[in-house]
């Protein structure tokens, strides 16, 4: 599988995308918008299989050979999935993974112009 999660600030305004141009002609680093990035290897499949796909539906839509983008509305609903199931008997990676996916939908609803954005391969 092998998703890359990405916290994203969506404030990269036109004039740091000019910047970013920039830079990368000038062979310096460009301005990102990835504030922070989780990289999944199979544990959100893991954890869908253990619970079932219908304990966490706004996850389960996830395409993992896509990209899809969680604003605060789908971050919120992922969120109370993750707490519902919170104390269910999990791996230990599998629970790092979603405790580690918690925090990142917690930062984004914090923040009124983060989004959590899924990479598939």
């Amino acid at each position: 599988m092998g998703l890359s999660i990405q916290l994203v600030d969506t404030t990269l305004t036109a004039a740091m995308n000019r910047e970013a141009k920039h830079r990368r002609k000038a062979g310096r680093s460009a301005v990102s918008d990835i504030v922070s990035f989780l990289l999944e290897d199979g544990e959100l499949e893991a954890a869908l299989a253990a619970v079932g796909r219908e304990a966490l539906p706004t996850l389960a839509r996830v395409d993992p050979y896509g990209d899809s983008e969680f604003d605060h509305y789908f971050c919120e609903l992922a969120l109370t999935e993750l707490d519902r199931i919170a104390e269910r008997p999990a791996p230990a990676g599998q629970r790092d993974f979603l405790d580690e996916l918690r925090a990142l939908f917690q930062r984004a609803i914090a923040e009124p112009t983060y989004i959590v954005r899924f990479i598939g391969d």
